[in-house]
Protein backbone atom coordinates (compact mmCIF):
# COMPACT_ATOMS: atom_id res chain seq x y z
CA UNK A 1 0.00 0.00 0.00
CA UNK A 2 2.88 2.50 1.01
CA UNK A 3 4.37 1.42 -2.74
CA UNK A 4 0.96 2.52 -4.19
CA UNK A 5 0.68 5.95 -2.19
CA UNK A 6 4.33 6.97 -3.65
CA UNK A 7 3.58 6.21 -7.11
CA UNK A 8 0.15 8.17 -6.91
CA UNK A 9 2.39 10.94 -4.82
CA UNK A 10 4.95 11.51 -8.19
CA UNK A 11 1.84 11.17 -10.18
CA UNK A 12 0.38 14.58 -8.70
CA UNK A 13 3.74 15.99 -9.27
CA UNK A 14 4.17 14.81 -12.47
CA UNK A 15 0.81 16.09 -13.66
CA UNK A 16 0.73 18.85 -12.57
CA UNK A 17 3.82 19.87 -14.70
CA UNK A 18 1.82 18.50 -17.53
CA UNK A 19 0.24 21.01 -20.37
CA UNK A 20 -3.16 20.81 -20.56
CA UNK A 21 -4.91 19.01 -23.50
CA UNK A 22 -8.89 19.49 -24.84
CA UNK A 23 -11.72 17.20 -22.83
CA UNK A 24 -11.05 14.18 -23.77
CA UNK A 25 -7.75 14.70 -26.15
CA UNK A 26 -4.77 12.13 -26.22
CA UNK A 27 -1.10 13.02 -27.23
CA UNK A 28 1.39 9.76 -27.17
CA UNK A 29 4.85 11.41 -27.66
CA UNK A 30 7.46 9.02 -28.89
CA UNK A 31 11.24 9.14 -28.28
CA UNK A 32 13.13 6.54 -29.85
CA UNK A 33 16.82 5.53 -29.72
CA UNK A 34 16.63 3.00 -32.12
CA UNK A 35 14.32 2.92 -34.99
CA UNK A 36 13.84 -0.87 -36.61
CA UNK A 37 10.91 0.59 -39.22
CA UNK A 38 10.44 4.21 -40.54
CA UNK A 39 7.19 4.01 -39.57
CA UNK A 40 4.62 3.05 -36.24
CA UNK A 41 1.34 1.93 -35.81
CA UNK A 42 -1.15 2.68 -32.82
CA UNK A 43 -4.21 0.15 -32.94
CA UNK A 44 -6.69 1.17 -30.98
CA UNK A 45 -8.63 -2.10 -31.00
CA UNK A 46 -12.41 -2.47 -32.86
CA UNK A 47 -11.65 1.76 -33.24
CA UNK A 48 -9.11 2.66 -35.22
CA UNK A 49 -5.41 1.93 -36.62
CA UNK A 50 -3.44 4.73 -37.14
CA UNK A 51 0.15 5.02 -38.87
CA UNK A 52 2.94 7.65 -38.68
CA UNK A 53 6.16 8.43 -40.32
CA UNK A 54 9.14 8.27 -37.26
CA UNK A 55 10.95 11.73 -37.97
CA UNK A 56 14.31 12.40 -36.64
CA UNK A 57 13.82 9.91 -33.60
CA UNK A 58 10.17 10.92 -32.67
CA UNK A 59 6.76 9.58 -33.44
CA UNK A 60 3.47 11.30 -32.23
CA UNK A 61 -0.49 10.40 -32.14
CA UNK A 62 -3.11 12.53 -31.36
CA UNK A 63 -6.85 11.70 -31.05
CA UNK A 64 -10.01 11.98 -28.71
CA UNK A 65 -11.37 9.13 -26.84
CA UNK A 66 -14.38 8.68 -25.74
CA UNK A 67 -14.37 5.42 -23.33
CA UNK A 68 -11.33 5.56 -20.94
CA UNK A 69 -9.15 4.43 -20.00
CA UNK A 70 -9.00 1.38 -22.50
CA UNK A 71 -6.32 -0.73 -23.83
CA UNK A 72 -4.38 -0.17 -27.05
CA UNK A 73 -0.70 -0.97 -28.87
CA UNK A 74 1.47 0.72 -29.87
CA UNK A 75 4.58 -0.25 -32.32
CA UNK A 76 6.07 -1.41 -35.19
CA UNK A 77 4.37 -3.04 -38.11
CA UNK A 78 4.17 -6.44 -39.18
CA UNK A 79 6.38 -8.75 -39.95
CA UNK A 80 8.68 -7.44 -36.73
CA UNK A 81 5.78 -7.56 -34.14
CA UNK A 82 7.48 -4.94 -31.78
CA UNK A 83 4.89 -3.78 -29.48
CA UNK A 84 3.37 -3.03 -26.14
CA UNK A 85 0.53 -2.93 -24.70
CA UNK A 86 -0.58 0.99 -23.16
CA UNK A 87 -3.33 2.63 -21.76
CA UNK A 88 -5.08 5.05 -23.59
CA UNK A 89 -6.82 7.79 -21.20
CA UNK A 90 -6.77 11.78 -22.17
CA UNK A 91 -3.38 13.44 -21.53
CA UNK A 92 0.17 13.32 -22.56
CA UNK A 93 1.69 9.83 -22.82
CA UNK A 94 5.14 9.59 -23.06
CA UNK A 95 6.97 6.14 -24.51
CA UNK A 96 9.89 5.87 -25.29
CA UNK A 97 11.87 3.05 -27.05
CA UNK A 98 15.48 1.08 -27.40
CA UNK A 99 16.65 -2.41 -28.52
CA UNK A 100 18.16 -3.14 -24.93
CA UNK A 101 14.91 -1.81 -22.60
CA UNK A 102 12.05 -1.74 -24.90
CA UNK A 103 9.11 0.22 -24.58
CA UNK A 104 8.83 2.27 -21.22
CA UNK A 105 5.66 4.15 -20.62
CA UNK A 106 5.05 7.20 -19.20
CA UNK A 107 3.33 10.71 -18.48
CA UNK A 108 -0.26 9.58 -17.66
CA UNK A 109 -1.96 8.39 -14.41
CA UNK A 110 -2.64 4.77 -15.57
CA UNK A 111 0.58 3.90 -17.53
CA UNK A 112 2.60 4.81 -15.15
CA UNK A 113 1.28 2.35 -12.75
CA UNK A 114 1.11 0.29 -15.57
CA UNK A 115 5.04 0.76 -16.40
CA UNK A 116 5.82 0.09 -12.49
CA UNK A 117 4.20 -3.19 -12.96
CA UNK A 118 5.91 -3.84 -15.94
CA UNK A 119 9.16 -3.65 -14.15
CA UNK A 120 8.08 -5.67 -11.07
CA UNK A 121 7.31 -8.78 -13.79
CA UNK A 122 10.34 -8.27 -16.07
CA UNK A 123 13.12 -10.42 -14.26
CA UNK A 124 10.61 -13.38 -14.05
CA UNK A 125 9.37 -12.77 -17.70
CA UNK A 126 13.22 -12.87 -18.54
CA UNK A 127 13.53 -16.00 -16.51
CA UNK A 128 10.85 -18.06 -18.22
CA UNK A 129 11.70 -16.71 -21.91
CA UNK A 130 15.69 -18.40 -20.65
CA UNK A 131 13.81 -21.55 -19.06
CA UNK A 132 11.74 -21.93 -22.58
CA UNK A 133 14.39 -21.84 -24.56
CA UNK A 134 16.08 -24.14 -22.30
CA UNK A 135 13.46 -26.82 -22.77
CA UNK A 136 13.26 -26.50 -26.22
CA UNK A 137 16.98 -26.48 -27.29
CA UNK A 138 16.58 -30.08 -25.42
CA UNK A 139 13.06 -30.66 -27.32
CA UNK A 140 14.87 -30.45 -30.42
CA UNK A 141 17.71 -32.59 -29.99
CA UNK A 142 17.91 -35.63 -32.28
CA UNK A 143 17.74 -37.98 -30.22
CA UNK A 144 15.24 -36.53 -27.65
CA UNK A 145 15.98 -37.40 -24.71
CA UNK A 146 13.03 -37.62 -22.42
CA UNK A 147 14.62 -37.46 -19.14
CA UNK A 148 16.24 -33.87 -20.09
CA UNK A 149 13.14 -32.63 -21.93
CA UNK A 150 11.33 -33.38 -18.24
CA UNK A 151 14.29 -31.91 -16.52
CA UNK A 152 13.55 -28.82 -18.45
CA UNK A 153 10.26 -29.00 -18.05
CA UNK A 154 9.86 -28.88 -14.28
CA UNK A 155 12.46 -25.70 -14.41
CA UNK A 156 9.79 -24.02 -16.59
CA UNK A 157 7.05 -25.08 -14.85
CA UNK A 158 8.59 -23.67 -11.40
CA UNK A 159 9.22 -20.47 -13.09
CA UNK A 160 5.97 -19.74 -14.62
CA UNK A 161 4.55 -20.44 -11.13
CA UNK A 162 6.80 -18.13 -9.58
CA UNK A 163 5.54 -15.32 -12.60
CA UNK A 164 1.89 -16.27 -11.99
CA UNK A 165 1.94 -16.00 -8.23
CA UNK A 166 3.73 -12.66 -8.26
CA UNK A 167 0.68 -11.68 -11.15
CA UNK A 168 -1.56 -12.24 -8.97
CA UNK A 169 0.03 -10.91 -6.13
CA UNK A 170 0.50 -7.38 -8.02
CA UNK A 171 -3.12 -7.40 -9.12
CA UNK A 172 -4.49 -7.86 -5.60
CA UNK A 173 -2.61 -4.82 -4.91
CA UNK A 174 -4.00 -3.03 -7.70
CA UNK A 175 -7.65 -2.32 -8.18
CA UNK A 176 -6.95 -0.33 -10.80
CA UNK A 177 -7.26 -0.09 -15.05
CA UNK A 178 -3.51 -1.15 -15.19
CA UNK A 179 -4.42 -4.15 -12.73
CA UNK A 180 -6.59 -5.30 -15.13
CA UNK A 181 -4.27 -5.05 -18.02
CA UNK A 182 -1.78 -7.57 -16.31
CA UNK A 183 -4.84 -9.93 -15.69
CA UNK A 184 -5.32 -10.51 -19.11
CA UNK A 185 -2.74 -13.11 -19.92
CA UNK A 186 -3.88 -14.94 -16.94
CA UNK A 187 -7.43 -15.45 -18.37
CA UNK A 188 -7.33 -18.94 -20.27
CA UNK A 189 -5.57 -20.76 -17.42
CA UNK A 190 -7.69 -19.43 -14.47
CA UNK A 191 -9.57 -21.39 -11.74
CA UNK A 192 -13.61 -20.46 -11.26
CA UNK A 193 -12.74 -19.43 -7.97
CA UNK A 194 -9.52 -16.85 -8.92
CA UNK A 195 -11.60 -15.55 -12.22
CA UNK A 196 -14.82 -14.74 -9.77
CA UNK A 197 -12.18 -12.35 -7.57
CA UNK A 198 -10.76 -11.17 -11.01
CA UNK A 199 -14.91 -10.25 -12.01
CA UNK A 200 -15.10 -8.97 -8.77
CA UNK A 201 -11.96 -6.63 -8.01
CA UNK A 202 -12.50 -4.82 -11.49
CA UNK A 203 -15.82 -4.40 -11.64
CA UNK A 204 -15.83 -0.93 -12.24
CA UNK A 205 -14.66 -1.35 -15.23
CA UNK A 206 -18.16 -3.57 -16.46
CA UNK A 207 -18.28 -1.42 -19.82
CA UNK A 208 -15.05 -2.72 -20.96
CA UNK A 209 -14.44 -5.50 -23.66
CA UNK A 210 -11.46 -7.16 -21.64
CA UNK A 211 -13.83 -6.65 -18.57
CA UNK A 212 -16.58 -8.37 -20.44
CA UNK A 213 -13.88 -11.50 -21.54
CA UNK A 214 -13.10 -12.09 -17.80
CA UNK A 215 -16.75 -12.18 -17.13
CA UNK A 216 -17.37 -14.70 -20.20
CA UNK A 217 -14.43 -16.60 -18.78
CA UNK A 218 -15.87 -17.17 -15.76
CA UNK A 219 -19.44 -17.88 -16.72
CA UNK A 220 -17.53 -20.93 -18.67
CA UNK A 221 -14.97 -21.97 -15.71
CA UNK A 222 -18.53 -21.76 -14.13
CA UNK A 223 -20.07 -24.48 -16.15
CA UNK A 224 -17.07 -27.00 -17.14
CA UNK A 225 -14.34 -27.13 -14.23
CA UNK A 226 -15.88 -25.76 -10.84
CA UNK A 227 -17.11 -29.24 -9.83
CA UNK A 228 -20.47 -29.13 -12.15
CA UNK A 229 -21.91 -31.85 -14.25
CA UNK A 230 -20.37 -30.91 -17.64
CA UNK A 231 -22.84 -30.33 -20.68
CA UNK A 232 -23.38 -33.34 -22.13
CA UNK A 233 -22.41 -34.48 -26.16
CA UNK A 234 -23.03 -36.98 -28.29
CA UNK A 235 -20.41 -37.38 -31.52
CA UNK A 236 -19.56 -40.01 -34.43
CA UNK A 237 -16.64 -42.40 -33.58
CA UNK A 238 -14.46 -43.53 -36.59
CA UNK A 239 -16.99 -46.73 -37.25
CA UNK A 240 -19.22 -44.11 -37.17
CA UNK A 241 -21.71 -44.94 -34.02
CA UNK A 242 -22.64 -42.07 -31.79
CA UNK A 243 -20.86 -41.99 -28.22
CA UNK A 244 -21.87 -39.98 -25.26
CA UNK A 245 -20.03 -38.40 -22.67
CA UNK A 246 -22.20 -40.28 -20.28
CA UNK A 247 -21.82 -43.76 -20.84
CA UNK A 248 -18.82 -43.11 -19.69
CA UNK A 249 -20.21 -42.19 -15.82
CA UNK A 250 -18.22 -43.79 -13.20
CA UNK A 251 -14.77 -42.87 -14.60
CA UNK A 252 -12.37 -40.25 -14.43
CA UNK A 253 -12.09 -38.50 -18.44
CA UNK A 254 -10.15 -36.86 -20.07
CA UNK A 255 -11.36 -34.48 -23.04
CA UNK A 256 -8.49 -34.29 -25.32
CA UNK A 257 -9.47 -30.84 -27.65
CA UNK A 258 -7.62 -31.56 -30.85
CA UNK A 259 -7.44 -30.98 -34.90
CA UNK A 260 -5.30 -33.03 -37.45
CA UNK A 261 -2.82 -30.05 -38.44
CA UNK A 262 -1.87 -29.04 -34.88
CA UNK A 263 1.17 -30.05 -34.25
CA UNK A 264 1.59 -29.71 -30.47
CA UNK A 265 -1.87 -31.94 -30.15
CA UNK A 266 -0.11 -34.71 -32.18
CA UNK A 267 3.45 -34.22 -30.16
CA UNK A 268 1.09 -34.69 -26.51
CA UNK A 269 -0.25 -37.82 -28.03
CA UNK A 270 2.63 -40.42 -27.12
CA UNK A 271 2.50 -39.20 -23.53
CA UNK A 272 -1.43 -39.69 -23.58
CA UNK A 273 -0.81 -43.45 -25.01
CA UNK A 274 1.59 -44.24 -21.86
CA UNK A 275 -0.53 -42.24 -19.19
CA UNK A 276 -3.86 -44.38 -20.56
CA UNK A 277 -1.72 -47.67 -20.40
CA UNK A 278 -0.98 -47.28 -17.04
CA UNK A 279 -4.32 -45.75 -15.98
CA UNK A 280 -6.74 -47.21 -17.91
CA UNK A 281 -7.35 -50.36 -15.35
CA UNK A 282 -5.47 -48.92 -12.43
CA UNK A 283 -7.41 -45.64 -11.76
CA UNK A 284 -10.52 -46.25 -13.95
CA UNK A 285 -9.45 -43.88 -16.47
CA UNK A 286 -10.87 -43.19 -19.92
CA UNK A 287 -9.56 -40.41 -22.65
CA UNK A 288 -12.03 -39.13 -25.24
CA UNK A 289 -10.42 -37.07 -28.04
CA UNK A 290 -12.60 -34.69 -29.29
CA UNK A 291 -11.29 -33.43 -33.20
CA UNK A 292 -12.74 -30.27 -34.83
CA UNK A 293 -11.15 -31.28 -38.09
CA UNK A 294 -14.18 -30.38 -40.97
CA UNK A 295 -15.71 -33.19 -43.14
CA UNK A 296 -12.59 -32.34 -45.45
CA UNK A 297 -10.15 -34.07 -43.36
CA UNK A 298 -12.25 -36.44 -42.29
CA UNK A 299 -9.67 -39.48 -43.68
CA UNK A 300 -7.25 -37.52 -42.37
CA UNK A 301 -8.55 -37.49 -38.98
CA UNK A 302 -8.82 -41.55 -39.04
CA UNK A 303 -5.64 -41.70 -40.96
CA UNK A 304 -3.63 -39.85 -38.01
CA UNK A 305 -5.69 -41.97 -35.18
CA UNK A 306 -4.29 -44.97 -36.66
CA UNK A 307 -0.53 -43.53 -37.57
CA UNK A 308 -0.47 -42.14 -34.01
CA UNK A 309 -2.11 -45.06 -31.79
CA UNK A 310 -4.41 -43.10 -30.18
CA UNK A 311 -6.53 -46.29 -29.20
CA UNK A 312 -8.80 -44.87 -26.38
CA UNK A 313 -12.31 -43.10 -27.58
CA UNK A 314 -12.31 -40.72 -30.64
CA UNK A 315 -15.00 -38.50 -31.56
CA UNK A 316 -15.71 -36.25 -34.24
CA UNK A 317 -17.08 -32.27 -33.88
CA UNK A 318 -16.54 -30.69 -36.88
CA UNK A 319 -18.79 -28.07 -36.40
CA UNK A 320 -16.78 -26.92 -33.04
CA UNK A 321 -19.74 -26.88 -30.93
CA UNK A 322 -18.85 -28.52 -27.62
CA UNK A 323 -15.49 -26.40 -28.08
CA UNK A 324 -16.81 -23.34 -28.43
CA UNK A 325 -19.34 -24.42 -25.24
CA UNK A 326 -16.39 -25.72 -23.22
CA UNK A 327 -14.35 -22.03 -24.04
CA UNK A 328 -11.84 -24.05 -25.76
CA UNK A 329 -9.55 -20.90 -27.41
CA UNK A 330 -6.44 -22.85 -28.56
CA UNK A 331 -5.55 -26.48 -29.13
CA UNK A 332 -4.17 -28.89 -27.61
CA UNK A 333 -6.35 -27.82 -24.41
CA UNK A 334 -7.72 -30.94 -21.85
CA UNK A 335 -10.81 -31.37 -19.74
CA UNK A 336 -10.65 -33.14 -16.43
CA UNK A 337 -14.70 -34.82 -15.53
CA UNK A 338 -14.46 -36.93 -12.61
CA UNK A 339 -16.38 -40.28 -12.63
CA UNK A 340 -19.67 -38.34 -11.38
CA UNK A 341 -19.37 -36.12 -14.80
CA UNK A 342 -18.16 -32.85 -12.86
CA UNK A 343 -15.46 -31.00 -14.63
CA UNK A 344 -12.84 -30.35 -12.27
CA UNK A 345 -9.78 -29.10 -14.52
CA UNK A 346 -8.77 -27.00 -17.42
CA UNK A 347 -5.28 -28.11 -18.45
CA UNK A 348 -4.03 -25.42 -22.01
CA UNK A 349 -1.21 -26.45 -24.41
CA UNK A 350 1.42 -28.91 -24.36
CA UNK A 351 2.86 -31.01 -21.28
CA UNK A 352 5.35 -33.27 -21.14
CA UNK A 353 4.27 -36.57 -19.76
CA UNK A 354 5.34 -35.73 -16.28
CA UNK A 355 3.98 -32.43 -15.99
CA UNK A 356 0.28 -33.89 -16.73
CA UNK A 357 0.77 -36.35 -14.18
CA UNK A 358 1.31 -34.47 -11.65
CA UNK A 359 -1.64 -32.18 -12.89
CA UNK A 360 -3.88 -35.08 -13.28
CA UNK A 361 -2.51 -36.42 -9.88
CA UNK A 362 -4.02 -34.05 -7.74
CA UNK A 363 -7.27 -35.25 -8.82
CA UNK A 364 -6.61 -39.05 -9.46
CA UNK A 365 -5.04 -41.25 -6.99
Amino acid sequence: MKHFILILGILTIIMSCTPKLGENEYKIIVTLEDEPDSVMVHNHWYVTEDTVAIVDGKAEFTGTVDSFPTLVSLGFPYPLQIRTRMILEPGIIEVTYSEARGFELGGTENNIILQDLFEHLKPLEDEVKVAWRGWNTVYKKEPRSKEECEEAWIIQEEVKKRKTDLTRKLIKENPNYAGLVITLPLVRTESASDLAFYVEHFKEFEGDKRYQGILDQHEIAERTTNGKPVPEFTYPNPEGEMVSLSDFKGKWVLLDFWYVDCHWCRKLTPHLINIYADWKDSKNFEIISVSVDKPKNYERWLEAIEHDGAIWTQVNDNTKTYPLEYGITGYPTMILVDPQGNGVRKIVGYQEEGGLRRILSEYIE
